[in-house]
């Protein structure tokens, strides 16, 4: 009953907030409420085949949760009432040529020294040196799951990896801004920017990982949208877009099976159990352990598992291992038995560190970041002569506020010191490397 009338409850919402936005469906308010609506739909196909019984504290923390998206949203637009607007011109934005091929060596070289480093971790665990997807799949499983046995191996990563890393990252999402920028303003593709973002990918694969790749794709997702609509003063969705963005999802749904078998991930799963634990099963998972959880927070510290990330970083500067706890996403099994995954949607976190009582607060400050920094971006002050640092954060972070119905993205990215890493060498590589445009414009 309660899964039925969760889903009923959210369509409301979700529609209330799309009316409320003007049919705008990338804003804030409706992102956040669909993917759990989905979760919920999906939940009810696979109610027989998994034995799913919802309960009542599940209906309650995301009727809430989303509510406070709804009043955000009201609140804003008392601050940012829409505005006439004539039609927004971009100006393009240049990086020197000679710049660009140095930092394609640059990426090269990188990311040479990082499969020299795989190299030596397959070595000092298995005695020899694999194939490549094989150190890609060890280095993935050993930094997530045992991190222990990786300390131990103490194999030092190369100084050049240290140093490049983060410069190229920083350089890599910088040019992601200004293809998608320049794309909208001139329709041209620039190859050179394109095998950058291809080799920012590569160096996200060899790391065994595939979400940041998600996370480039929804940046230029995002900052295509926002800037399109301020050139063409469009207020209301495009929902030819909307078709396009679907098509892109799926395709990238696809991409990342193919990503699994690269980095040695065997997967046999059956179509509609392996969507399932995609888009369903962390809503279930979440049920499940609030429908057990004892009243109190277990957490140990102060956000243990909300800030995880900041504490294991801590914990590495400090030698101090007491900061660094181990995960609380373990495996868990539908009522009939059948393994349906570790995720838990980012409620799970927030209640296991902080209780019903804290995970408001935490709702309320995603809230009001993207909501606000939304409606302020899509007003009619944006500056879009060069780089907007708070359109290229905005879109950075976009991922984070999709992945939410998945994990807690939000405090984790916001947390970690390679998203300031990224961030600082994005904006130092602006300085110095991007003309600063004051005239020339492109309609």
């Amino acid at each position: 009953m309660f899964l039925y009338l969760l889903v009923f409850l959210l369509l409301l919402i979700l529609i209330f907030n799309f009316l409320i936005v003007d049919f705008d469906y990338m804003h804030p308010s409706v992102l956040f409420v669909a993917p759990f609506l989905l979760f919920g739909i999906t939940s009810i196909l696979a109610e027989d085949a998994y034995e799913i019984i919802f309960h009542k504290e599940t209906l309650l923390v995301l009727v809430t949760s989303t509510l406070v998206f709804t009043l955000v949203t009201l609140l804003s637009q008392i601050f940012y009432r829409a505005k006439d607007q004539v039609n927004i011109s971009l100006t393009e934005i240049k990086v020197n040529k000679g710049i660009t091929f140095l930092f394609i060596i640059f990426f090269i070289i990188t990311q040479l020294a990082f499969i020299k480093y795989l190299q030596a971790i397959s070595i000092a665990h298995l005695g020899y040196i694999t194939s490549l997807s094989e150190m890609i799949s060890l280095y993935d499983v050993m930094t997530k799951f045992w991190p222990d046995t990786f300390r131990e191996l103490n194999v030092p990563v190369p100084l050049l990896y240290r140093i490049g890393n983060p410069i190229t990252q920083g350089f890599g999402y910088l040019i992601v801004y200004i293809f998608i920028h320049n794309y909208v303003a001139t329709k041209k593709i620039n190859k050179l920017y394109l095998l950058i973002i291809l080799l920012l990918c590569i160096n996200i694969i060899l790391n065994g990982s595939r979400s940041p790749i998600f996370r480039i794709l929804t940046m230029m997702l995002i900052m295509f949208y926002i800037l399109y609509n301020k050139k063409n003063n469009m207020r209301k969705g495009d929902f030819k877009f909307l078709f396009k963005s679907f098509l892109v999802l799926i395709l990238s749904g696809i991409f990342f099976v193919f990503l699994l078998t690269l980095m040695g991930r065997e997967n046999d799963l059956e179509l509609f159990h392996y969507i399932f634990v995609y888009v369903g099963a962390p809503l279930v998972n979440l049920d499940n352990y609030l429908a057990f959880k004892p009243d109190d927070s277990v957490s140990s510290i102060f956000g243990e598992q909300t800030f995880r990330g900041l504490y294991a970083y801590i914990a590495k500067w400090t030698n101090n291992e007491s900061l660094i706890f181990p995960t609380i996403d373990l495996f868990t099994f539908s009522n009939n038995g059948i393994e349906i995954g570790n995720v838990y949607t980012t409620f799970y976190s927030f209640i296991y560190d902080f209780g019903y009582a804290g995970f408001i607060p935490l709702i309320l400050i995603i809230a009001l970041y993207y909501i606000f920094t939304y409606q302020k971006l899509k007003s009619n002050n944006l500056k879009l002569k060069n780089v907007n640092f708070s359109l290229f954060i905005y879109a950075y972070l976009f991922n984070d506020l999709i992945m939410l119905a998945f994990s807690n993205r939000f405090y984790t990215t916001i947390s970690d010191p390679s998203f300031f890493k990224i961030i600082t060498f994005s904006f130092i590589c602006y300085l110095l490397f991007v003309p600063k445009n004051k005239s020339r414009t492109i309609a």
